[in-house]
């Protein structure tokens, strides 16, 4: 591989890493050593399967569903998620809940409303720990 290959390929690498970081924003930092080495695995999985394509008819895939922990209030069942999970989702442009519960996960409570304000979620009630969001735009 000559030098042109290389670069081209840490270039395309460093991209890659600092892409996922932008997805999952600030919790990023709160376990970054554990971020840098899935990412670093997820990158060679990439490589691995670029370099030994392997057709895989889309049927037969096994797909887990993403199911989440519901806690009831006012007899209604509402979505637990994590921070983190919310950030992902967020991020992805895939959360669709309008109220749910957030479970800070030893981040302080205050900044995690702030956080979730720049979402456009505000914070309703607070049962065992968990915040209760509520999108500003579905009063």
């Amino acid at each position: 591989m000559d030098e042109e290959a290389i670069a081209d390929i840490i270039h395309r690498k460093t991209a890659f890493m600092d892409d996922r970081k932008r997805s999952l924003g600030p919790e990023y930092y709160s376990s970054k050593d554990f971020w840098d080495r899935m990412w670093e695995q997820e990158w060679e999985a990439l490589e691995e399967r670029l370099k030994n394509p392997n057709p895989t008819n889309l049927e037969e895939i096994d797909t887990l569903p993403m199911v989440f922990p519901t806690l009831e209030y006012k007899g209604e069942l509402i979505t637990l998620y994590t921070y983190s999970d919310f950030t992902m989702l967020h991020n992805q442009g895939i959360f669709r809940d309008n109220k749910f519960f957030i479970d800070t996960t030893g981040k302080w409570k205050k900044n995690v409303i702030k956080s979730l304000k720049t979402y456009g979620y505000e914070h309703r009630h607070t049962m065992n720990k968990h915040l209760l969001m509520e999108d500003v735009n579905n009063d």
